[in-house]
């Protein structure tokens, strides 16, 4: 193992246990892609796509890369933990088969290596399919064993201790995990996962068990915004003051937002200072923003935004189009970073919380703007979000914006769910199947496009292909799913011999123009984003609708709960598109 590998080792390890399981994932695949190999690497990518979500996803790369094979205690664990999560996915039977199979897993992992930790999860899952003995003889000899010297240790002797019935013991050695937990909102988040899910099966006392995730859980995700503003002067040191203020007043496990001047950047400062879990989240080509939102406020700005971008943990953009002197950019930017806090809470088991700075001489003029910090504040309560405000005075909002690029007169452009699909093996279909392809698989996507009547603005087809534009994420995402469920189960007639044939659905969200086709005359929707939309498609596999980051994002936002997006990692596109972070979306079961 090179001294390389094991370095990548501890960076996605660290990522991991602070509960960034996208960057985990991503870090760790593109070592592997970079030649950097180590069995310890590929446990923990396995792990980290896993922990993302992806239950299936990670365990199909279980078996890919053979990790089973290797034979040590935490790859033949992970097979278990991979099932286990599967399990709660489903309901009822499906469940329990999903249970035993995790069960039998950490059981062998147990009988293999004599360890503490499979043996709990075995004891835990044995518990949830009601068989109380065989937990119980798994929990007995760790609860016996007063030797917690780490955090892993204390919340394995709580979860024996609450499986026996001992639960004012659990809640004592709770208090000492937390103390050894610090910042690590992974690990915390796992627990109480954990203990969550024991209690929802009614294998430990409720009570107990809602203290001890309480006092485990993670702190909040935070979303920020606030005001733009020159570098230096009393308002900047009012604003640093006034952030620092907040975040001692509410501990975060990680921060997501922009990075223009003002606001922006001193969150991201104290964030880096803080030791904080720092995303950021530009809304368009980084060139332009910097110059639009960093250099407007003066150049000293420029290498804080430098630093801030470099320390970063992940760095995301909504688009990379270029500035168009359209607002919709920014507010498909903000949108995307309050997505992903959502998105990241809930991966964390805790909740999302908005910082917004806000200058009161503003903010009392605030009314109908579409883009900004009133606006994100607005969306976010909207949504049911807990906003926290920090006032802040004497800002020099003398801001020198330069001249942008700008559509012509009469322009219509806008924020839209764009859906593109196509059907692998359609070229081989034969003269004869082409009508039944027409009738059932075309037929049958024209009638579900009905079903949604107004919601679906444009369609068009070409051959195989499929090409719609729909007003709001979650309408498309159910379109999706509705086309994916239809085609199922294919017409003998279009089943090929040895190839799969079916649908590859991808779907996104972004601003469009809405115009005139000059040479035909039909109405035409077009766009960077249009283009990107088709390149998801054809890498997308077979049966599966892939969507992109701001997509999932705004399922987040709006709170639509009937979705899963299962993070994909950042595939490359067709054409030479570049990479796009994808997510499997699917419809919620349990």
């Amino acid at each position: 193992m090179t001294a390389s590998a094991a370095a990548i080792e501890a960076e996605v390890a660290q990522r991991l246990g602070e509960g960034d399981a996208l960057s985990a994932f991503d870090c760790a695949a593109a070592a592997r892609r970079d030649g950097i190999e180590s069995p310890r690497l590929r446990y923990l990518m396995v792990r980290a796509l896993a922990a993302s979500g992806d239950s299936l996803g990670a365990m199909h790369l279980y078996e890919q890369l053979d990790l089973a094979a290797e034979g040590d205690v935490d790859s033949l664990a992970l097979a278990g933990r991979i099932w286990k999560d599967e399990a709660f996915d489903h309901d009822g039977a499906e469940r329990a088969t999903f249970l035993r199979r995790a069960a039998a897993a950490y059981d062998h992992a147990f009988q293999a290596s004599g360890a503490d930790f499979p043996a709990i999860n075995a004891a835990s899952l044995y518990a949830m399919l009601g068989e109380r003995e065989r937990a119980a003889a798994f929990a007995g000899p760790i609860a016996s064993n007063a030797a917690a010297d780490n955090y892993w240790d204390q919340a394995t002797l709580v979860e024996a201790l609450l499986l026996l019935g001992r639960c004012d013991e659990a809640l004592l050695h709770a208090r000492a995990a937390n103390g050894q937990a610090g910042s690590r909102a992974g690990d915390r988040a796992s627990t109480c996962r954990q203990i969550a899910r024991l209690a929802a099966s009614g294998a430990v006392a409720a009570d107990h068990a809602a203290a001890i995730t309480a006092l485990l859980r993670p702190s909040p995700v935070g979303v920020y915004c606030g005001r733009m503003f020159r570098a230096g002067g009393e308002g900047e040191a009012n604003a640093v003051k006034a952030i620092n203020a907040a975040l001692d007043a509410q501990p975060l496990s990680a921060l997501i937002g922009p990075l223009a001047c003002g606001a922006d950047i001193l969150f991201a400062e104290a964030a880096l200072e803080r030791g904080i879990d720092l995303t950021i989240v530009l809304p368009f080509a980084e060139d332009d923003f910097v110059a639009q939102s960093v250099q407007s406020g003066g150049e000293d700005w420029v290498p804080r935004y430098r630093r801030c971008r470099d320390e970063a943990a992940m760095v995301h953009f909504a688009s990379t189009a270029g500035y168009v002197s359209d607002d919709c950019q920014f507010i498909l930017g903000s949108h995307t970073a309050m997505g992903l806090a959502k998105l990241r809470a809930r991966e964390l088991e805790t909740v999302a919380v908005q910082l917004a700075v806000v200058d009161p001489a503003v903010a009392a003029r605030s009314g109908a703007e579409i883009a900004g910090t009133n606006a994100d504040i607005a969306l976010w309560q909207g949504q049911g979000g807990e906003t926290v405000t920090i006032a802040v005075g004497d800002l020099d909002r003398n801001l020198d914006f330069p001249p942008a690029p700008k559509p012509p007169e009469g322009t219509r452009r806008g924020l839209y769910a764009i859906l593109f699909a196509d059907f692998a093996g359609f070229s081989k279909l034969g003269e004869a199947e082409l009508p039944i392809f027409a009738n059932e698989v075309m037929g049958g996507i024209g009638r579900i496009l009905d079903e949604f009547g107004a919601s679906v603005l444009f369609r068009n087809t070409w051959g195989d292909a499929v090409y719609a534009v729909v007003d709001n994420p979650a309408t498309a995402a159910r379109i999706a799913l509705a086309m994916q469920e239809k085609l199922d189960v294919l017409p003998a007639e279009l089943r090929l011999d040895g190839q799969r044939a079916g649908m590859r659905t991808g779907i996104h969200f972004g601003p469009i123009y809405r115009g005139t086709d000059p040479v035909v005359g039909n109405e035409l929707w077009y766009g960077t984003e249009v283009t990107r939309t088709a390149r998801i498609e054809p890498v997308t596999l077979v049966g599966q609708v892939y969507c992109t980051q701001p997509l999932a994002a705004m399922l987040a936002l709006e709170n639509a709960r009937d979705f899963d997006c299962d993070y994909v990692g950042k595939v490359r596109l067709a054409k030479d598109y570049g990479e796009l972070a994808l997510y499997r979306l699917s419809r919620r079961s349990a």
